[in-house]
């Protein structure tokens, strides 16, 4: 049995709110996916400004520019840390995608004799492996549902990971924290123009991933890094500063203006409550520690089978949803994230 210590020494609360965001895509892709029956809460209440899932995402993508700052600092190599985030993502999305390939095939009514259900199956594998070209469907699976794609949530992954090999840039420079501070600061100041002022244009910029949410993904993801850089020991004010956050994001919730300006107060309050503790945290951390990314990963294509079978309402198909997701995600931390990072040493010697 572990000691309130082994339970206690590295319990912050970043596992408990990763998971309290895939629950908000949970509850946003709800209404979405049953089409035609208005939107999420927070949705409603802000009349259609911003949901949910915007939260839950951009939470994720600034926990992951913080963590993902710090890992480059700690790998003694690039090797090292390219392992270690490859490791992260692919064992879990290789199960995802073999197991949505086998719902598929379970429910597969194809409306053309001649087409080949193999062929686009092991496409839709391949496609989505590749994290930059993605394959939403299979023709003849889910074909009469609202929304056609068997696992939407996908689309972030490319993003992701793209982000992941931005920062590489820098690992050279990660005992020079300052200058590694200026760029990160430069960056951000070139994503907020970007975003204020340039958005459609860069929607048009051919690229395989969607320029314009590389601009705005971005500067969640590098506001968190910059966070990551922070000595937050030494750093005074900071429990004023997250009231003040607080203040100034429910301000911009109720004038709303340009939504990207939360990208200031709303990474700020994901890290400053990330790094505190609580009971629940340690909770988590001692029975079901992280299966925020399984969570993710299976609650699209497990929203879309219960329509399929069961045409649920909205409320049914969140709980519903919610419980066989959270199932699906501790099953996959356990059996699979978790064994599979007892190799992420593999190249820290090189």
């Amino acid at each position: 049995m572990k000691s309130n210590y082994q339970i206690t020494r590295n319990a912050n609360n970043f596992d408990f709110i990763k998971i309290l965001f895939a629950w908000l895509v949970i509850v946003s892709h709800s209404y979405v996916l049953l089409a035609n029956q208005g939107c999420d809460w927070l949705c409603e209440a802000t009349n259609h400004y911003i949901n949910f899932s915007y939260f839950g995402v951009k939470g994720f993508i600034t926990i992951s520019g913080y963590l993902i700052y710090k890992s480059i600092n700690r790998s003694p190599n690039f090797i090292d840390y390219l392992w270690k985030r490859v490791l992260r993502i692919y064992p879990a999305l290789i199960i995802v995608l073999l197991l949505s390939v086998g719902l598929a095939y379970l429910i597969y009514q194809p409306s053309n004799k001649y087409f080949k259900f193999d062929q686009e199956a092991t496409q839709y594998i391949l496609n989505n492996l590749t994290l930059y070209h993605n394959q939403w469907r299979i023709h003849g699976v889910f074909d009469k549902l609202p929304n056609t794609a068997i696992n939407g949530s996908l689309w972030t992954m490319g993003f992701e990971f793209f982000f992941y090999l931005v920062l590489l840039a820098l690992y050279p420079l990660r005992r020079f924290k300052l200058l590694s501070q200026i760029i990160l600061l430069s960056s951000i100041l070139i994503l907020v123009i970007g975003n204020l002022f340039y958005i459609d244009q860069l929607k048009d910029v051919p690229f395989r991933l969607r320029v314009d949410y590389i601009f705005e993904l971005g500067l969640f993801f590098l506001v968190g890094a910059f966070l990551g850089s922070i000595n937050w020991d030494n750093m005074v004010y900071k429990k004023q500063m997250a009231i003040l956050a607080a203040i100034v994001t429910s301000s911009l919730l109720y004038c709303q203006p340009n939504p990207i300006w939360l990208c200031f107060t709303w990474p700020y309050l994901v890290v400053f409550i990330g790094q505190g503790s609580s009971g629940i945290s340690n909770w988590i951390h001692a029975n079901i520690e992280d299966p925020s990314y399984g969570i993710y990963l299976y609650a699209f294509p497990i929203q879309q089978s219960i329509i399929y079978f069961f045409q649920p309402s909205v409320t049914v198909l969140i709980w519903s949803s919610t419980l066989i997701a959270f199932a699906f995600g501790m099953l996959s931390w356990k059996y699979i994230e978790k064994k599979t990072l007892r190799f992420k040493d593999l190249f820290r010697s090189l």
